[in-house]
């Protein structure tokens, strides 16, 4: 009885050493497109991983994306995230690793099940449950510190939208006229004022954050700043809509 408590007293202090060591990190790196699925961001499984471990504080980079020049010197500053599918032919498996630059596993997510038969709607259920997993599993990350203030070098007018250009790739439209927020299983759908369905969004573990798509695209709905904002990918670029919704 001694020797199993000894055991687990060391498993206990073992797990919260692991716990710190991975607050030590700043950035995770999540795949455009996981390896499981033929199209990137299919049923927004990226997009939710990369806004479930910004919750918890770090600073979400796409694989795809330019690196900074700290993970970029030093691929070690940066963890990667990655999701692993075991689907069966009655059921939706999925979990979330993280590993480190040298390939470890530093952490496991719990297996998100679904036994829907439509897809879309059974990898969102899945990742209720990973999502919660991660949000309770991690502790938050260290809160990056706050780079000194320079100056801006004088510039031509032409050299500044060049550089707004590069900086802010996504494309952002407001569209007009309020849409009014009407519920069904699992979540609403958006009308306008004909009225005529624009958009339908389904709930996530997150209340701020809604899986959403209509006739042609599928993305997500992300409250930012008190704003709604609709973001999905068209001819692989990032598209952002301000949308007016009443609930």
């Amino acid at each position: 009885m001694k020797k199993t408590g000894v055991m687990l007293t060391i498993l206990l202090l073992s797990a919260t050493a692991f716990s710190q060591r991975l607050t030590d990190y700043k950035y995770v790196i999540v795949p455009a497109k996981f390896s499981f699925l033929k199209q990137a961001n299919k049923y927004n499984l990226n997009a939710l991983t990369k806004m479930v471990f910004e919750k918890k504080g770090y600073t979400v980079l796409y694989d795809t994306d330019v690196m900074p020049d700290e993970v970029a010197q030093n691929r070690c500053n940066a963890l990667f995230a990655n999701m692993v599918e075991d689907n069966t032919v009655f059921s939706t498996k999925i979990k979330v690793e993280l590993t480190d630059c040298k390939n470890q596993t530093v952490f496991i997510s719990e297996e998100g099940t679904s036994r829907l038969k439509e897809f879309d709607k059974a990898y969102i259920q899945a990742f209720r449950i990973v999502g919660k997993s991660i949000e309770e599993g991690l502790q938050d990350a260290k809160p990056l510190p706050i780079p000194p203030v320079k100056p801006a070098p004088p510039v031509t007018e032409n050299l500044v939208v060049q550089e707004a250009v590069k900086k802010d790739p996504v494309t952002t439209t407001i569209i007009s006229g309020q849409l009014f927020a009407q519920p069904i299983t699992n979540g609403y759908q958006l009308v306008d004022s004909t009225p005529k369905i624009v958009l339908k969004i389904f709930k996530t573990s997150n209340p701020d954050l809604y899986t959403a798509k209509n006739d042609s695209v599928q993305g997500v709905l992300i409250k930012k700043n008190n704003e709604w904002i609709f973001e999905y990918y068209q001819n692989e670029k990032l598209v952002s809509e301000k949308l007016d919704i009443k609930f």
